[in-house]
């Protein structure tokens, strides 16, 4: 399962190609992690991790050519070393600040059939990685 558009986002796009209020472009967009499922209709968020070192991170985007609606990352993406617990992650999200910002997509991580929910408890000097491709957004 692929990550999806929040509400935010999908008015962005709505506005933007009828020609009602043009969409800004983020310079940079950010990934977050996530302890709780997130809700597509709120804007905060679902419940991102705030212990040990946790910051959001940077994270470049590409269209996919197979599908055509669908963006996977572009690059690796590093996190930080945990300095204590994070708590066990399942979710990940993206947005446009570093901190607070407007949240554009949000979606479980899954296993590399896409399918597959993945949960992982980070402990103290852990690092998380994603590989190129791994998170995948998809327009609907």
């Amino acid at each position: 399962m692929a990550g999806s558009a929040t509400v935010y986002t999908e008015r962005g796009v709505l506005g933007h190609t009828l020609a009602i209020a043009p969409l800004t472009v983020p310079a940079t967009v950010y990934l977050g992690l996530c302890a709780a499922t997130p809700v597509p209709t709120r804007s905060t968020g679902g419940t991102e991790v705030e212990a040990g070192g946790y910051v959001r991170v940077a994270v470049s985007f590409a269209l996919a050519g197979n599908p055509d609606n669908v963006a996977v990352n572009s690059a690796p993406v590093e996190f930080p070393a945990a300095t204590a617990a994070w708590d066990t992650i399942g979710w990940f999200e993206v947005w446009d600040a570093e901190t607070l910002g407007n949240r554009l997509y949000w979606g479980p991580l899954v296993e590399a059939d896409g399918v597959t929910p993945v949960t992982r408890d980070v402990e103290e000097n852990d690092i998380v990685r994603f590989l190129v491709g791994v998170l995948r957004i998809e327009a609907t």
